[in-house]
C-alpha cells in the first residue's frame, strides 16, 4: 500500500486512512453510480483486516464520496451544486434540475392543522394552515426530507396540485402568488431519529437543516414555510450573497 508521509509528530497515518486515500483517487476517476470494492475484496486485494477495510469505507463516507445502501453495497455518490440565492425562484424541483438532476417528491402526510407556535411566528397567525411532509429524491435517490406549511386561504386543499409529486412552488404560483424568498438558514445538525429513517440513513449523522421563510413578492405577505433536512452526500449546498 502507498503512503502519503507522516503527520504532525511524526506519527504515520493510520492504515485505513491511506486505504481511503487511494480509494478516493479512484473514486475522482469513477462514474456515480459505479460501485467500489466489497470490504472483503479490500481485504484480498490490500492484504488488510476487515475493521481497516470497513473503516476506510465509512472514511469515504465522511468525505461524501461515496453512498453505502444496506445490502447492495458502496457507491460513488453524485453530488449537486444546490443554490440558494435571493435572485433564484424558491423551487426545490427547479433548483435541482438547475444542478443536472431529475427531482420527485413523495407526500408523506397532507393535511389541515393548526401551526405549531414557532410555526405560526414565522407566519404571523394562528390561523390553520395545510401541512405537506414530503421525501424528496434526485435520480431515483433519496435525497432529503421536510416539511411545509401554507395558509389554508391560499390553496385550501393541495391534494389537487400534490398527488402526482408535482412542485409546491408551482401550486402556489397556480393559486395566483410569486413566491420569492424573504430569509433562508443552512446549518449542519444532527439528523432527528425519528427523519433518518425518512433519509435511510443510519445512526444520527450531520446533514443540512434549511429553514426557508417564502412572501408573494407581489404583496410581502408571507406564503410558506418549511424545515429540510438535505444529505450531504447529495447536495453541496452553496450560499449565494450579494455580486462578484
Amino acid at each position: 500500500m502507498t503512503t502519503r508521509g507522516r503527520e504532525a509528530g511524526g506519527v504515520p497515518p493510520p492504515t485505513y486512512l491511506l486505504l481511503a486515500d487511494q480509494l478516493e483517487r479512484h473514486v475522482a476517476g469513477a462514474a456515480p453510480g459505479d460501485r467500489l470494492p466489497s470490504e472483503h475484496d479490500l481485504m484480498d486485494r490490500h492484504e488488510v483486516s476487515r475493521l481497516t477495510a470497513r473503516a476506510a469505507l465509512q472514511e469515504l463516507e465522511r468525505r461524501h464520496l461515496v453512498r453505502r445502501v444496506r445490502g447492495s453495497g458502496t457507491f460513488v455518490a453524485r453530488r449537486i451544486d444546490y443554490r440558494i440565492s435571493a435572485d433564484m425562484a424558491p423551487s426545490w424541483s427547479q433548483t435541482v434540475r438547475d444542478a443536472g438532476g431529475e427531482p420527485l417528491r413523495r407526500i408523506l402526510g397532507i393535511g389541515r392543522v393548526a401551526p405549531p407556535p414557532p410555526v405560526a411566528a414565522v407566519l404571523g397567525s394562528t390561523q390553520p394552515v395545510v401541512a405537506v411532509s414530503r421525501v424528496g429524491t434526485v435520480d431515483g435517490l433519496v435525497a432529503d426530507t421536510g416539511t411545509s406549511w401554507v395558509p389554508t386561504t391560499l390553496v385550501d386543499d393541495l391534494n389537487t396540485f400534490l398527488d402526482d409529486g408535482g412542485s409546491l412552488y408551482e401550486s402556489l404560483v397556480a393559486a395566483g402568488v410569486t413566491p420569492r424568498r424573504r430569509w433562508t438558514t443552512a446549518e449542519l445538525v444532527a439528523v432527528p431519529a425519528e427523519l433518518a429513517m425518512h433519509l435511510e440513513l443510519e445512526g444520527r449523522p450531520p446533514v443540512w437543516r434549511i429553514a426557508s421563510c417564502n412572501e408573494d413578492a407581489t404583496t410581502g405577505r408571507v406564503v410558506e414555510y418549511g424545515e429540510g433536512w438535505m444529505r450531504p452526500d447529495v447536495y453541496r449546498v452553496v450560499l449565494e450573497l450579494g455580486t462578484r
